[in-house]
């Protein structure tokens, strides 16, 4: 199977189900200089380019603070970058272009952690900003929902985004996403995409930087 990354502090059933699906799991651990409640986070160090692209990583950000911390934090669609492009790191712009991509700009540098992909051009998010903004592109489909219900120790909140991530064609989720207001209309979207999906009961729905897989 894939190489995944994410935070060692994902829940144990989310690890142990991806270890037994054959997947090797790469463990981010804290470091300081991506700031405080997330320094273990995935999203924050690398980006999938796409469902098929090669995951690209930088440099640690010079503050340990947004907006520096999120140069890395993009969405990437199939044919779609999708970020605050005045903070998004060098190495994904040049990728995006030289591949042809079409830009959208939106005011959430944490894109990626606000973002659900769900596939190639599917979106799951409570940003209302990206939801209007994704919404304008025919192409895309995208399903708002409402914010919060995602912990992220150290915030009032976290993100869904932050909460999920694909591992072997299966969209999975950091916790007990049933105990999400919407999880009747995210577990019907996804269906309605033909993708699986996982999700733990009784796990902490809880924020962790994505799932990266590689």
């Amino acid at each position: 199977m894939s190489r995944v990354y994410l935070s060692h502090r994902a829940c144990p059933e989310l690890t142990e189900y991806l270890r037994r699906r054959g997947h090797t799991l790469c463990l981010i651990e804290d470091d300081a200089r991506y700031g405080p409640g997330v320094e273990a986070h995935a999203d924050l160090r690398m980006c999938k380019m796409g469902f098929s692209g090669p995951v690209l990583t930088a440099k640690p950000p010079s503050l340990p603070s947004y907006p520096q911390n999120a140069a890395m934090c993009a969405l990437i669609l199939d044919g779609f970058l999708i970020h605050r492009l005045d903070i998004t790191d060098a190495s994904i712009l040049k990728y995006c272009r030289e591949c042809g991509y079409r830009e959208i700009n939106v005011r959430q540098g944490y894109t990626r952690c606000s973002c659900v992909p769900v596939d190639g051009r599917s979106v799951i998010t409570s940003d209302p900003g990206i939801f209007a903004a994704l919404s304008r592109v025919s192409e895309l489909q995208v399903l708002k929902i409402r914010e919060g219900f995602v912990t992220l120790p150290g915030f009032d909140t976290g993100f869904i985004g932050g909460a999920s991530g694909t591992g072997g064609g299966e969209l999975l989720f950091n916790g007990d996403l049933s105990r999400h207001p919407d999880f009747e209309a995210i577990r019907d979207f996804v269906a309605s995409r033909g993708v699986k999906m996982r999700y733990f009961p009784g796990a902490e729905l809880c924020d962790i930087g994505s799932l990266i897989e590689e």
